[in-house]
């Protein structure tokens, strides 16, 4: 019976072993995969002049402009990326308006939401 014992436990190590060895096997084959080589693109790349802006030059110089996106970056306590998404979400929304009024409807919408509180 001792002997039969120790068949059975012996036989559980050996199973255990290929197991071991099987998870082995599959994360080596990961490791020595073939990797496709880089190649450098063969055709030069002709950048186009900038004529599909996504803002107008208004956008940046207009004075009236500066002072509603300091506003909004004040409002927001200098977190200007939440300000570029709030403005990317409304030129979303409404296409084709002015800069100043897409400046405008954050702000407002700011405030109302914050009278809300």
């Amino acid at each position: 019976m001792d002997v039969l014992a120790q068949l059975l436990y012996f036989l559980r190590l050996v199973i255990h072993l290929i197991y071991q060895i099987s998870y082995l096997w599959e994360l080596l084959k990961h490791l020595f995969q073939p990797r496709v080589p880089f190649r450098y693109p063969t055709s030069k790349i002709q950048h186009q002049p900038r004529r599909n802006q996504k803002y107008s030059r208004s956008y940046i110089a207009d004075p009236k402009n500066r002072e509603l996106q300091h506003k909004l970056i004040e409002m927001l306590r200098g977190d200007s990326a939440t300000a570029k998404r709030l403005l990317k979400r409304q030129r979303q929304l409404h296409k084709g308006k002015s800069d100043n009024w897409y400046l405008e409807k954050v702000i407002y919408d700011l405030e109302r939401d914050r009278r809300c509180l």
